[in-house]
């Protein structure tokens, strides 16, 4: 298990040495810091421009919501500005206080979404079932239809990546399953920036412990067998101090998770690692996540624990690691949930159904 030591992380080290001489150098960092920020204007903006007329042509709700992250981003971003290392340093330290064993529990949570599309009817009634059992209390977030949107609109503002265009346009079968994005995969990553966007609100206006864990589901969520409040604090016991984000299920598609062992039951995120359908994530996690997400390149989970190693998920040694440092990363194994394929056509993947 893991304790903060209560020095600097060797990822601090890097982000922050002393100014170079060289002016071309001093730029290149002052670029770094800023992209290195628990919300930095990068995204703040482009963000922001999808909250705007584009966004808003389309869902007006959710154009009113991801416009309110711009004035969140600035408010967060002033108040980190005053410690010498930037946000990232005061991120770290808020996230080492608490396990989330130790702040959880079904009425404790800080909040528990439900990410389901409008016309997905059957997938609400299908977790609703679930919820009853459990007695959890849900809040059904209405999700974003990728299918709505202006894809190379939202490529010029800079949120999807345009090198992703050329295989967004790729025929069905000649897309790399559950790596290109897709209409739906769009929608998808969408739906979960705005429920990250609505953790940093909750934390910054509404009073919210932001070392409090919330918990996301996606509608196509189940829960093992014997699945209950006390086995998720149980195994919950054994993540690292300094979690952000941990995911209770998912796919080892390099079965390499005896690799990154750290807590019984608990291995670190690494670029294997596959799926979104339950994580629990604090506010210091769902900042890091936008971070890294923004442009994206691939469809969210790829992106978030592999490709974005280009951006935020660096190792603390380059060689030495290929696990998350930014958002610090966990996932269960064996997990605690899986993702329900029978009888639930894809919205995310390169097979799409009306």
């Amino acid at each position: 298990m893991l304790a903060s030591s209560g020095r600097l992380d060797p990822l601090l080290l890097s982000v922050w040495p002393p100014p170079p001489a060289n002016p071309a150098a001093r730029a290149d960092m002052h670029r770094a810091s800023r992209l290195a920020s628990p919300l930095s204007h990068r995204t703040a903006a482009l963000v922001g421009c999808l909250g705007g007329a584009l966004f808003a042509r389309h869902h007006p709700k959710h154009a009113c919501t991801l416009r309110r992250l711009v004035s969140t981003a600035n408010t967060v971003h002033r108040r980190k500005a005053r410690s010498r290392l930037g946000g990232l340093a005061a991120l770290s330290s808020a996230a080492t206080a608490v396990r989330p064993s130790e702040a959880i529990g079904w009425q404790s949570l800080a909040h528990i979404y439900c990410m389901n599309l409008d016309h997905r009817p059957e997938r609400w009634e299908f977790m609703q079932k679930q919820f009853q059992k459990l007695r959890m209390p849900v809040e059904r977030f209405s999700a974003v239809n990728g299918r709505d949107l202006d894809v190379p609109e939202l490529a010029m503002n800079g949120v999807i990546a345009m090198e992703a265009l050329p295989r967004y346009y790729l025929p069905d079968e000649q897309k790399l399953f559950g790596t290109d994005l897709t209409a739906g995969g769009i929608g998808c990553a969408l739906s979960h920036m705005l429920i990250w966007r609505d953790i940093i609100q909750k934390c910054a206006e509404d009073g919210v412990d932001p070392r409090a864990p919330f918990l996301v589901i996606e509608d196509d969520c189940e829960f093992a067998q014997g699945f209950s409040e006390e086995v998720l604090l149980e195994r919950l016991s054994h993540v690292p101090q300094d979690w952000e984000i941990v995911y209770l299920g998912g796919q080892d598609l390099l079965r390499r998770q005896h690799l990154y062992e750290v807590g019984q039951g608990v291995r670190r995120l690494y670029k294997g690692f596959r799926e979104t359908t339950a994580y629990v994530i604090n506010d210091a996690g769902a900042k890091a996540c936008l971070e890294v997400s923004v442009p994206l390149y691939w469809q969210i989970d790829t992106h978030m624990n592999d490709e974005s190693l280009r951006e935020g998920l660096k190792p603390p040694k380059p060689g030495h690691a290929d696990h998350t440092m930014h958002p610090r990363g966990y996932f269960l194994w064996p997990g605690i949930v899986a993702q329900q394929r029978d009888g639930f056509p894809t919205d995310v993947q390169k097979v799409e159904h009306d």
